[in-house]
């Protein structure tokens, strides 16, 4: 039986309306400061855990498709592990190196990033993704994993009238750090894609969500959103921490 697509509709609605309420209206301080006045401690401390999220996302993506019996949604994720792992279709590089080139760009050698370790809240965060990347259930795993991208979706703040920015947009990185182009190519393909990619994901989680399971599906969206906040939320000390030492070292007055 098909769906009505006033039924759709109105999931749609209701997952985009969760993400909003629960990220775009009180977004984690980090991604404030990522959207307005991104410092160079609040760049290093983004590049130094993200990096090891982007190591991890094609795992958890791999687990999922390997649960998928549905062709959309693997063609989807084949298409996603490309940009993260092979090459960006609108870059040279893979989302990976562009995030090391971003990382260079203040200050940090590839050495420094890939032996800084994960903090706790980040490996928490990372484990329970991939417990539900593995669920025999696909839409959990998708739904956990693939609905944080929902949150690159620049589009969807102003679709509910709230203001409140991404963190990937490469603008403000641009003004108040002078960067330049190249080293802000990860912001402008993150920018592009996850638009794209946020859409995507929820119109897959309410084409496939099954009646009478709205609640749990969305639930799994909420507690991914809470346990990325946490991540972001050590992020955001680590990145204070970073500004004390270069203060301290005479490199953070003018940033």
């Amino acid at each position: 039986m098909t769906e009505a697509p006033a039924a759709r509709a109105e999931r749609i609605d209701r997952i985009e309306r969760a993400v909003v309420e629960r990220w775009f209206q009180d977004p984690p301080a980090l991604i404030a400061a990522m959207s307005s006045e991104p410092t160079v401690a609040v760049t290093r401390a983004f590049v130094l855990q993200w990096t090891k999220f982007s190591r991890l996302f094609p795992r958890w993506v791999g687990a999922i498709i390997s649960n998928s019996p549905d062709f959309p949604v693997i063609a989807y994720e084949v298409e996603n592990l490309m940009s993260e792992v092979v090459r960006d279709p609108t870059s040279d590089e893979n989302h990976y190196e562009l995030l090391i080139k971003l990382g260079e760009s203040v200050g940090l050698s590839r050495d420094e990033i890939e032996a800084h370790p994960v903090l706790p809240e980040a490996a928490e965060l990372f484990a329970w993704l991939w417990d539900r990347a593995r669920d025999p259930d696909w839409l959990i795993g998708f739904t956990a994993v693939n609905g944080l991208e929902i949150l690159g979706d620049s589009t969807l703040p102003a679709k509910y009238g709230v203001g409140a920015g991404t963190g990937l947009a490469p603008e403000p990185y641009a003004q108040t750090l002078g960067l330049g182009e190249d080293s802000l190519e990860f912001f402008e393909v993150s920018d592009r894609a996850d638009a794209g990619h946020g859409h995507a994901t929820v119109e897959i989680i309410a084409r496939y969500t099954p009646a009478g399971r709205d609640d749990d599906i969305l639930a799994v969206l909420t507690e991914a959103m809470a346990r990325l906040r946490l991540m972001l939320d050590a992020v955001w000390d680590l990145a204070m921490e970073t500004d004390a030492g270069l203060r301290q070292k005479g490199e953070g007055e003018d940033r």
